[in-house]
């Protein structure tokens, strides 16, 4: 398994995904299928072989049952996003912040959707009633149809967007319209870190290390400055963003 070559992965290092269609005939007529979550947003969805799979990142702030999801600000800075001690779930807008002009426009607050924490995710309701957050096994399944459609070895190249993305990184060619964008992800103590130049995804997957919930991983996954996607296992105090799955 390739880990991401970025210095600070032993220090909760790591990254997330985002998108929807444009003008792809082989996924408009997945545009009429919608669904909508508790706080009232609605996703267009796209269909990638077997899979039925959201086209934007997750945007709720409540869960599925209505509770709200606590916001994280910068007052909580360092004390609750990575505490496996308050055992409370977090949420956070993906930084939009273009320090370094690879966009044209202002960008809308929520455009690359929430960051969530460990216990947002593990609350088992944050996806809308008939979704899910993926596994592992997941994007492993939709890696291999990108692959099979003519994109072996340039599986994240054909899912990130073509524009937004930091030059050291490197756009894609999204030629399925799933439009990933580079959202970053949360440090541990719960700041936005490497917006524009990683696209992360949580799954599922929490591996077990110890008795303490502090010593385990999570799967994340990125799209970074390779063709192929990258599956890491990380710090389960590190936040990233969530792509949903249709229960099948």
């Amino acid at each position: 398994m390739k880990k991401l070559k970025l210095p600070l992965i032993a220090l909760f290092a790591l990254f997330i995904f985002q998108c929807s269609d444009d003008d792809n005939p082989e996924t408009q007529q997945d545009q009429a299928i919608t669904v909508t979550d508790v706080d009232g947003n609605t996703y267009n969805t796209i269909t990638m072989g077997s899979q039925i799979w959201m086209l934007e990142n997750l945007k709720t702030t409540k869960y599925n049952d209505g509770t709200p999801i606590t916001l994280y600000t910068f007052a909580d800075f360092g004390i609750n996003w990575g505490s496996v001690n308050d055992q409370v779930g977090h949420y956070q807008w993906a930084s939009t912040e273009d320090l370094n002009n690879v966009v044209e426009e202002e960008l809308p607050f929520d455009y690359y959707g929430a960051m969530y924490n460990y216990f947002a995710i593990e609350s088992g309701k944050l996806a809308p009633e008939g979704w899910r957050i993926p596994t592992k096994a997941d994007f492993e399944e939709l890696e291999s149809y990108v692959a099979s459609q003519g994109h072996a070895g340039n599986e994240a190249k054909a899912l990130k967007t073509e524009t937004g993305w930091l030059p050291s990184t490197g756009g894609g060619t999204n030629d399925f319209g799933f439009n990933g964008l580079p959202n970053g992800y949360v440090s541990g103590v719960g700041t936005p870190t490497f917006g524009q130049g990683v696209c992360t995804w949580a799954t599922s997957d929490v591996i077990e290390q110890g008795t303490s919930v502090g010593a385990n991983t999570r799967v994340l996954v990125q799209l970074f400055d390779e063709g192929s996607i990258l599956y890491s296992d990380n710090a389960v105090q590190i936040g990233a963003g969530i792509r949903c799955i249709k229960i099948q």
